[in-house]
Order: C-alpha cells, then sequence, then structure tokens
C-alpha cells in the first residue's frame, strides 16, 4: 500500500471535513448545508462529460483503473531487479539461464514482464539490437499509455473548476430572475436572497475542492509512477544488454548498481 497517498487522503479529508464542521457550528448550521446533489451532478458530471469528448471512452474509464495504481506500491525494488539479473548472471556463466528463467530465484520471487521478455529473447538467441529495439519500443508505447492516463485526470482537473463557475452563473441566473418576481407571504427577501447565494456559490466549492485536492494530485501521482517506471525500464533494459554479453555476475552488479540510490547498492552477490 502507498502510505503517503492514503494518509494524504484521509489526513486532508479529515481536516476539510473538520474545519466545515466547526466553521458551521460557529454559525449555527447544520453541515448538511454544504451538500447540493444538483451541484454535485454539474461538477463532476460535467468535467467527466467534457473529458469523455476530449478523450476516447475507454481513456476516460481508465480514472477508475488508476485507482489502484494510486494506492499500491510496488512489491519489489530496483535493488530486487538488480539482485534478480546478477543471479540470471550467474545461470547465464553456468550455461542455465533458460531453467532459471522458468523458475525465478529467491530474490525476487516473481519476474517483470520486460525483463522475462528480454531475457527469454537472450535464451532464444535473439541478435542484440532487436532485443533492444523491441524492449525500447515496449518502453515508448508504455510510456506514451500512462502519460494519456495521467493527462485524462489532470483534464478532469481542469474542467472542475470551470463546471463549477458554471454552476454558479446557473445559481446566480436563477437568483436574480427570482428577486425580479413577487415574494410569497411570510418570506424574508434577504434570507432567501441570502439562501439563493449559498447554494450557488456550493457549486465553485465543489469545483476547486475536486480539481486541487484529487484530480491533479492524482495526476502528478500517476505521471511520478510513469518516471519511475523510466528508470525501472532503463535499469531491465541494461540488465538484458549485459545478460547478452555474459556479462561476470560481480560487473554485472557494479553497472546496475550505478541506477541505485547508494544506500540501496549491492555489495556483494547475495
Amino acid at each position: 500500500m502507498n502510505l503517503a497517498t492514503i494518509i494524504g487522503f484521509v489526513l486532508g479529508l479529515g481536516l476539510m471535513s473538520y474545519a466545515s464542521y466547526a466553521a458551521a457550528a460557529d454559525a449555527g448550521l447544520s453541515i448538511m448545508k454544504l451538500w447540493s446533489g444538483i451541484s454535485l451532478l454539474i461538477v463532476v458530471g460535467g468535467a467527466l462529460a467534457a473529458t469523455a469528448i476530449a478523450f476516447k471512452l475507454s481513456e476516460v474509464l481508465s480514472i477508475f483503473k488508476n485507482l489502484k495504481r494510486l494506492i499500491s506500491d510496488n512489491p519489489y525494488s530496483p535493488a530486487d531487479i538488480v539482485k534478480d539479473f546478477i543471479s540470471l548472471a550467474e545461470s547465464h556463466k553456468k550455461g542455465e539461464l533458460q531453467k532459471s528463467l522458468e523458475s525465478p530465484p529467491e530474490s525476487m520471487a516473481f519476474r517483470l514482464k520486460t525483463s522475462q521478455i528480454g531475457c527469454d529473447y537472450v535464451a532464444g538467441g535473439y541478435k542484440k539490437d532487436v532485443i533492444v529495439d523491441i524492449l525500447e519500443n515496449m518502453e515508448e508505447n508504455r510510456a506514451i499509455r500512462e502519460e494519456r492516463q495521467a493527462k485524462v485526470m489532470k483534464t478532469m482537473g481542469e474542467y472542475t473548476p470551470a463546471f463549477g463557475m458554471i454552476g454558479t452563473l446557473i445559481g446566480l441566473v436563477l437568483m436574480l430572475a427570482g428577486m425580479g418576481g413577487e415574494t410569497a407571504p411570510g418570506v424574508n427577501p434577504a434570507a432567501q436572497l441570502g439562501k439563493s447565494m449559498a447554494i450557488a456559490l456550493i457549486t465553485t466549492l465543489y469545483g476547486s475542492v475536486f480539481a486541487n485536492f484529487i484530480f491533479l494530485p492524482f495526476a502528478a501521482k500517476l505521471e511520478g509512477i510513469s518516471e519511475n517506471k523510466e528508470v525501472e525500464s532503463a535499469l531491465i533494459l541494461e540488465g538484458v544488454k549485459l545478460l547478452y554479453d555474459k556479462t561476470h555476475p560481480i560487473l554485472m552488479r557494479d553497472k546496475l548498481n550505478a541506477f541505485l540510490d547508494s544506500k540501496d547498492r549491492i555489495l556483494d552477490e547475495e
């Protein structure tokens, strides 16, 4: 689990909820005064509809598929990938690469798809330049897909404040139209005006909250995940190339350590 995302979301939601409750209590009002289903429909529904116009439906639906990526951490670290390649280099040196590919080493109880494909190509006798071309194309297209997914989320963040303003304008138009008519007996015109103004402003509130607390931060998170994948892919590509050249495990370790933070570098072959 990605604790930073979960803690940030829960903390932010809790602080905003508490602040809203305290402000409403000081004014002698119910916090439910901040709830408006119509405003929520205008902001979220309008932003989704506009995003669906700008992107393919499958790309819009990727917003919901990406929620798992936002709260999940990789069950492995770059150091695990390095250990994996060191083990593969040892197996390749003994002529047992194919056997090792079929039963991953203890350092990584699973094998990443990209590294598995690259190593299978090495074991299958593909030429080095062909392997490099395939892996680079896979990485390039992965980056494009994930950049597109982040862009969808960012677009939602850009549209929600606009639809918040649209909802506010709709409310203001209806409020001003109502002011031109006769007031029902026993109704305080000033109180009615304040109530209408509050409802009109709720959509602006919703637009700001959804944009700056949900969609834009989540888009930035997806971009960060994609950037980390670029480093991971570069590490895997270098590992596959070294494996193809039958690099000694110690030299493999030293060269791949360059991709790791100093505290995570492998200092022995274990």
